[in-house]
């Protein structure tokens, strides 16, 4: 069961951002709901607070993590390890033009009112997907180094509150709609863990043919 459980999760994540595309399509009144939901939670607005999650939303900039994964692509290029790098740099390149596509087949605006500029469509986060993707790349290189249970614990952990933060930067900084976030999120973590189980899958296949 284990081999098919990463597919099984990713189609999963699939399925919930189909949900969250069709009730963004639709106008649904439940997706207006958790938009009016994630905002209030985040408030109220100040400017400690503005300052904050503008430098955590530019960590989670897709213009800052797309060359950073090129940089890890030269890194294990020249450590020998081009195959590694290749799948680093590529989750992130490829996937982000997965954001692209949706985003323009779907087109829907952004809030009114943002605390900085925001440029393009809203559906579904550019920012969201491609830090989750970077994360989970990072955690899966690290996993190997982490021998101790707690060290993995804490790995996930920080993970999970980086990606977390994005979102809420995104959100806070009316960017995005909470279904923008939570899409985004969904679409990377499928992403992540179909294109990595195929990966596994044709290395396994690859080691037995050789």
């Amino acid at each position: 069961m284990k081999k098919y459980t990463k597919p099984l999760l990713g189609i999963g994540c699939w399925i919930i951002f189909a949900i969250f595309l069709k009730g963004v399509q639709d106008s649904a009144s439940w997706i207006n709901q958790l938009d009016q939901w994630g905002y209030q939670l985040l408030q109220p607005t100040t400017t400690i607070r503005t300052r904050i999650f503008t430098i955590i939303t530019h960590l989670g900039d897709p213009m800052v993590l797309l060359p950073l994964s090129l940089l890890v692509l030269v890194v294990f290029w020249w450590r020998h390890h081009l195959t590694r790098g290749l799948r680093f740099a590529g989750l992130s390149i490829i996937g982000y033009l997965l954001v692209i596509i949706v985003k323009y087949s779907i087109q829907r605006a952004r809030p009114d009112h943002k605390l900085i500029p925001a440029q393009g469509f809203s559906f579904p986060s550019g920012h969201t997907f491609a830090t989750t993707v970077f994360v989970l790349e990072i955690v899966a290189l690290l996993w190997h180094y982490l021998k101790k249970h707690w060290q993995q614990i804490i790995a996930v952990i920080i993970a999970g509150v980086w990606i977390v933060l994005v979102m809420a930067s995104r959100v806070y900084l009316r960017n995005h709609f909470t279904s923008d976030v939570l899409a985004g999120l969904c679409l990377a973590s499928g992403w992540w863990l179909l294109i990595t189980a195929a990966l596994s899958r044709f290395a396994s296949h690859e080691e037995i043919g050789s």
